[in-house]
Parts: structure tokens; C-alpha cells; sequence
């Protein structure tokens, strides 16, 4: 997906970069935030922060225990239609492929930070839990700006170099993020 909507890839198409990416934020926020506070609605429902208030910090653990080691996260193995690409509206391909990714479980699911996300919304609560999903919608988004300036297959081929080898980088920040949530889950539990 990343590769797909760059300016060169979307010129090509005679499509708008920028449209298709204030689409892709519109469609992974919302769609973040919806979901995500329908997950904390459920858990308001069913009393799930009075089970235990701990439970939160044992998932994220877990989560970031099993994604150190290298265990691959339960889910789909499929990303975005491509098909979309050449048969809809820039604006719609991204708010689509956006809406998908923000609500995370209907694409390829990298890490059991996903899961554990989930999980931790139902036991917040919905304010925190619509807060939650906004921001997993908006980082699931910001990977789309460093495409900006793709403007030649070879510009594409260097951004993609760059990713693939920025895996120890990743980890790295999946922990910081493992250890954002720890914190707020600790904020709410004291």
C-alpha cells in the first residue's frame, strides 16, 4: 500500500496525492476512533474495568513479550485491494484503504500491539478508549507523508530500501509505544 499511493503512482493514475491521503487520515482516524469507542462502550456496558484493573498492564506486557521475540500476531494475511488503484476516486481509494487500516484487524495484523490495543479499550472506558483509536487511526496515517516527495521510480525504490531496513527502528518504537500505554493505563488504574 505504501508503495501504491505515492505523487508518482497516483500522477500516473492522473489522480491527486493529496487528496488520496487527507481521505486515508479522514477514513483511519475515524474509523480508529469509532471503532475503538465502540470497544470502550462494550466494556462501559459490561463493567470490564471493575474485573481488574491491572488486567491492562499484564496485556500490554504480554503483547510487547511476544512481539520482542519475534512471534508473529494472529490475523489476516491480506493488505488493501489493490484493484482499487485504477477503478475508484483518489479521495475514496484513500478514505477506504484509511478506514481499513484504522480499524486494524481487517488488514495484515504486524504486532500483538493490535491485539493488546484492542483489549485495553475495552477496559478503559469510552473516552479514553475513542482517544485511543484517533491516535492508532492518525499513526497508522503518518507512514503515508514520507512518501511526499516520490516523484521517480528510483526515489521509490530508495524509500522502500529505507524501510525495509528499519526493522531494529520499529522495535524500538513499538516499545516506546508499549511504554506511552503502560502509562496511561497506570494514570487510570491509580
Amino acid at each position: 500500500m505504501l508503495s501504491s499511493i505515492t505523487p508518482l503512482g497516483q500522477r500516473s493514475r492522473g489522480m491527486s496525492w493529496q487528496r488520496t491521503v487527507v481521505g486515508f487520515f479522514f477514513g483511519a482516524i475515524g474509523a480508529g476512533a469509532a471503532f475503538f469507542a465502540l470497544l470502550g462502550l462494550i466494556g462501559d456496558v459490561f463493567s470490564v474495568d471493575r474485573l481488574n484493573p491491572w488486567l491492562p498492564v499484564g496485556v500490554i506486557v504480554a503483547a510487547a513479550v511476544l512481539d520482542w521475540a519475534g512471534v508473529k500476531a494472529p490475523g489476516p494475511h491480506r493488505q488493501v485491494s489493490e484493484n482499487w488503484l485504477g477503478r475508484y476516486r483518489d479521495w475514496v481509494i484513500g478514505l477506504g484503504f484509511g478506514t481499513q487500516l484504522g480499524l486494524g484487524f481487517i488488514t495484515i495484523i504486524p504486532s500483538f500491539g493490535t491485539w493488546a490495543m484492542y483489549l485495553i479499550a475495552v477496559a478503559m472506558g469510552l473516552p479514553l478508549a475513542a482517544a485511543m483509536g484517533a491516535a492508532f487511526g492518525l499513526g497508522r496515517s503518518l507512514m503515508l507523508i514520507s512518501t511526499r516527495k516520490v516523484g521517480s521510480p528510483s526515489a521509490l525504490a530508495a524509500l522502500m530500501d529505507r524501510f525495509n531496513g528499519a526493522e531494529r527502528q520499529a522495535r524500538r518504537v513499538a516499545l516506546a509505544g508499549y511504554a506511552l500505554v503502560l502509562i496511561m493505563v497506570g494514570v487510570n488504574v491509580t
